[in-house]
């Protein structure tokens, strides 16, 4: 068999329908020289049985790349038996793909998006079972050079956000709200990028509490309630086992619920005791859970959120970072 396909063949497939028991992946996606351990199919023309363009374990080439531009084609197909192969070489390429102009900046926030979403359920299926931080550094510098070098980024990733509720939805979300406020508060460099993969990996502890509690439909009971406030311990305690030494990366997981007033968790800090990557933090982290949809109650759109946070945490939440984070999410409007 043939590793390619001959070009004769090509034709645009960027407009057919995606067939049966395959999934539609952009050319853009596929990085020259890089090895792609999937195999690449084409449809010859609309409708057709898609044939094997490119076997698996090669390397994608600027000549197979510039003949499927030659031809029009803006997609190929991946069998989705092999949806994890590809998932891993998108995570492996992220920072070069979402840093490519040549993709629309809508098409790079869904692969950012979605490879973050792997990424952290990977991780909460099983946190010990590895070192969690090497899979979440080329995610998490992408995410901050796409929020920094394209202006329209945020409000792309604010697009494809999840508003159903599940525990790695969430910390994707918290994550690129955090990142953005953080970004908008001047905070840069190894900073940003450590406050970065503490926002992403929040909330790993909830991987120990029981999925009962986590899932509940309802409101927790007092020993349920008891249960998750042991997450941010959990997490501290999972990734100091891996050897985590950031300190901002600890503190942002072990205190993403604290409250200024007091009357937070775990630890009570109150006042100038909770830190200001702490303060960014929460503010996602509630915004998202106000504007998230659970199977006991619809998510709130974004702007009444918004005003339930000023008018109900007023002293719970840090009134600067909060006026800021407003003030970014006004410029996702339109």
């Amino acid at each position: 068999m043939n590793s390619t396909h001959p070009a004769s063949t090509l034709s645009d497939s960027t407009a057919s329908a995606t067939p049966a028991g395959y999934f539609r992946v952009p050319v853009s996606s596929l990085r020259v020289d890089a090895v792609a351990n999937f195999e690449l199919y084409i449809q010859p023309r609309p409708d057709a049985v898609p044939v094997l363009y490119r076997a698996r374990d090669l390397a994608f080439t600027e000549e197979a790349r510039q003949r499927l531009i030659d031809h029009s084609v803006g997609a190929l197909f991946v069998p989705t038996g092999q949806r994890a192969e590809y998932r891993h070489y998108v995570e492996k390429n992220l920072t070069a793909i979402v840093s490519d102009e040549d993709i629309p900046v809508e098409e790079r926030s869904d692969l950012l998006y979605d490879s973050a979403q792997n990424i952290v359920h990977d991780i909460l299926e099983d946190p010990r079972s590895g070192d969690v931080l090497p899979p979440s550094e080329n995610l998490v510098q992408g995410t901050i050079d796409f929020l920094f070098k394209e202006g329209r980024s945020f409000h792309c990733l604010m697009q494809v956000t999840s508003y159903d509720y599940y525990t790695y939805t969430h910390s994707v979300n918290v994550f690129v709200f955090s990142t953005a406020l953080a970004q908008k508060l001047g905070i840069e460099g190894q900073e940003l990028f450590e406050f970065g993969q503490g926002a992403l990996l929040h909330d790993v502890g909830k991987s120990l509490v029981p999925n009962e509690v986590v899932n509940a439909k309802g409101g927790l009971t007092e020993e349920q309630w008891a249960e998750m406030k042991l997450h941010p311990v959990h997490g501290y305690n999972i990734l100091k086992e891996q050897g985590v030494e950031s300190e901002i990366i600890l503190d942002v997981t072990r205190h993403h619920h604290e409250k200024l007033n007091g009357r937070g968790y775990p630890d009570g800090l109150a006042g100038d005791a909770v830190s200001k990557w702490a303060r960014i933090c929460t503010i996602a982290d509630i915004f998202d859970a106000l504007t998230t949809r659970r199977s006991y109650k619809e998510a709130m759109n974004s702007f009444p959120g918004l005003q339930f946070m000023r008018e109900h945490m007023e002293d719970e939440i840090d009134p600067e970072f909060f006026r800021v984070f407003v003030g970014l999410m006004g410029s996702t409007a339109g």
